[in-house]
């Protein structure tokens, strides 16, 4: 198959990329290279891969870059909570009006399959941490950034609607795996840093705020099973590891993993960031027989050992 990459040269796009060749398919990556660099894939050259630089925000070049593919995986975006409370009409402008400039050149070069990233911070927050957030839970987003994701998913559907384009948007949780830009870094990649560094863990608030950390590794199977089935009709899902864990234990089981003596520091919560969010991934493993292969803890093991050679 054709397909070409937005942000195919970013954090989730690089590892997307190179699974993708390995299945045989015929790449294109489009990115503007504001959060990544030529250089980190200027060696796919060699294995075939088409690499365009350009902007979604601006038609004519994802216009041109769409021509003549068969699949369009769409993850440019501006994923930074912090970057959209400062400057949240730039989030707007990429998330939302680019999104819209891919979806018309989907339309006008008749491509009718196309995978969107969106974001588990369109979600209003559960009151406990027990509470697993399905495709129909509230949407109340606290952030630009997930105000941005909620209206691109709202114009998708409408720009999809008008002119028979099957979709399947899928809602990240917190993905974890090498090769995160310092910017856009998790969790998991700056604890890992500081341990590697011997320098106590930072947690912002009391630590009990919960997440869901899914693996690099897993998004990319689920993204290629997507791009083999028969778009018979669009949909939405939520994609993440299933399991809720607190920042606190999160901090302390890398420690252990780590086998380093290093302490934990509490300051201010940050703004914009809500306190519990896990995925029910029920529909996903229902419909696309989704099945994350990676628990958390061996994620983590796994990380550490390339990250830090321990």
């Amino acid at each position: 198959m054709k397909i070409l990459v937005t942000g195919g040269a970013g954090f989730i796009g690089k590892h997307l990329v190179k699974y993708l060749l390995e299945k045989n398919n015929v790449i294109t990556i489009f990115d503007n290279f504001s959060n990544s660099t030529r250089k980190s894939v200027d060696h796919l050259i060699e294995k075939n891969v088409k690499i365009i630089e350009g902007d979604i925000i601006n038609s004519q070049d994802i216009l041109d870059a769409t021509k003549n593919q068969d699949i369009v995986i769409h993850l440019a975006a501006k994923i930074s909570v912090v970057e959209s409370i400062k400057n949240p009409l730039k989030t707007f402008e990429i998330n939302v009006d680019g999104t819209k400039n891919v979806l018309i050149a989907c339309k006008k070069n008749n491509i009718k399959k196309i995978i969107i990233a969106s974001s588990a911070a369109i979600y209003d927050e559960p009151t406990s941490s027990e509470y697993k957030l399905n495709e129909q839970s509230q949407k109340n987003p606290i952030s630009p950034y997930g105000i941005s994701k909620f209206n691109m998913e709202k114009e998708i559907e409408k720009i999809a609607l008008e002119n028979d384009i099957k979709y399947i948007i899928l809602r990240f949780f917190n993905i974890y795996g090498i090769g995160q830009s310092n910017e856009y870094a998790g969790v998991i990649s700056k604890f890992s840093k500081c341990i590697q560094k011997n320098l106590p863990l930072t947690i912002y608030g009391n630590g009990n705020q919960t997440r869901d950390f899914v693996a690099i590794k897993d998004i990319i199977e689920i993204i290629n099973k997507i791009c083999n089935l028969k778009f018979e009709k669009s949909d939405i899902f939520n994609i993440g590891n299933g399991e809720t864990v607190s920042i606190i234990d999160l901090a302390k089981l890398m420690i252990t993993i780590s086998k380093k003596n290093i302490s934990i520091v509490f300051k201010e919560k940050k703004e914009g960031e809500i306190f519990h969010s896990t995925a029910s991934i029920d529909k996903a493993r229902t419909k696309l027989r989704y099945n994350p292969k990676i628990p958390l803890k061996q994620g983590i093991k796994e990380f550490l050992l390339h990250k830090n050679n321990i």
